[in-house]
C-alpha cells in the first residue's frame, strides 16, 4: 500500500493513532529513505538539511517505534544513523539519546524522570506516554517473575511510584499493588509479587496486565 508523503501531520496522526507497535514501526521504516533523501538533498550529509523540524520528528518517532517493539540495540544504532548535526543539536533528539541510555543501562528512576520531565515536543507526548505505559507494564512482568517478596519502596521506585510515601506504609500505593493481585505482609512489611507471564509471540502484555499497570498509574502522589 502507498503511503502519503512524509509530512508533520502525517507523523502527528501516526503518533496520535492506536496502531499496533509493529504497524508503526512498519510505516516509519518505510518512511526511512525519505528522510535519508531529505538530508542528502541538502548537500551536505552531516546537516540536518530539508526541514529540520520534520526530520527531527521523524527520527524521534521512529526511536520510540522501536521502543515499542523492544528493539533496543536497534534503536541505538538508529541514532547512529541519524544526521550528526541533528542529532548533537535538536533538543528533542537528545532528549531520546537521554532515555536510551537510562534504558540501556536499565536505569529505572532515570527512565521515568526522562520520560515525565524533559520537554518533549506535543506531537510526540502521545508516544512518550505510550512508552512510559509499555516501560512499566515489561518491569512489572519482570519485578513480579524475579521476586518473591520485596519493599513497597523497592517495588515503587521500580514502577515509577512514590518510593518515600511507600516506605512509610502508605496504604494508598500498599494497594495500588494487591489490586494487581500480589498479597501484603504487614507483620514483615514486605509485598509477595504474583508472577505474571506473557506468551512469548505476543508483543505487548495482555489486557489484562495493562489494566494492573492502569491501576497503578503513571504517578503516584
Amino acid at each position: 500500500m502507498e503511503l502519503p508523503p512524509l509530512s508533520t501531520a502525517q507523523l502527528e496522526q501516526l503518533a496520535a493513532s492506536n496502531l499496533p507497535p509493529s504497524q508503526l514501526f512498519e510505516i516509519l521504516s518505510r518512511y526511512e529513505s525519505d528522510a535519508c533523501l531529505m538530508v542528502a538533498d541538502s548537500g551536505h550529509p552531516d546537516a540536518s538539511g530539508g526541514d529540520p523540524q520534520l526530520l527531527s520528528l521523524f527520527y524521534s518517532s521512529f526511536f520510540f517505534a522501536h521502543l515499542l517493539t523492544n528493539q533496543v540495540p536497534e534503536a541505538r544504532a538508529l541514532t547512529q544513523r541519524m544526521p550528526e548535526t541533528l542529532r548533537h543539536q535538536d533538543p528533542s533528539l537528545q532528549n531520546c539519546l537521554t532515555l536510551l541510555r537510562a534504558v540501556w543501562q536499565t536505569q529505572h528512576a532515570q527512565v521515568y524522570e526522562t520520560l515525565r520531565n524533559l520537554p518533549w515536543p506535543e506531537p510526540l507526548y502521545p508516544l512518550v506516554r505510550r512508552y512510559e505505559s509499555f516501560f512499566q507494564d515489561r518491569t512489572l512482568i519482570a519485578v513480579s517473575t524475579s521476586y518473591e517478596a520485596i519493599r513497597p519502596a523497592v517495588a515503587a521506585a521500580y514502577l515509577g511510584l512514590d518510593s518515600q510515601a511507600a516506605e512509610k506504609g502508605d496504604q494508598s500505593i500498599i494497594q495500588k499493588f494487591t489490586d494487581c493481585g500480589w498479597t501484603w505482609s504487614p507483620e514483615s512489611q514486605l509485598l509477595h509479587p504474583v508472577p505474571i507471564t506473557v506468551p512469548s509471540t505476543e508483543e505487548q502484555p495482555s489486557t489484562g496486565i495493562r489494566d494492573a499497570m492502569a491501576m497503578l498509574g503513571s504517578r503516584a502522589s
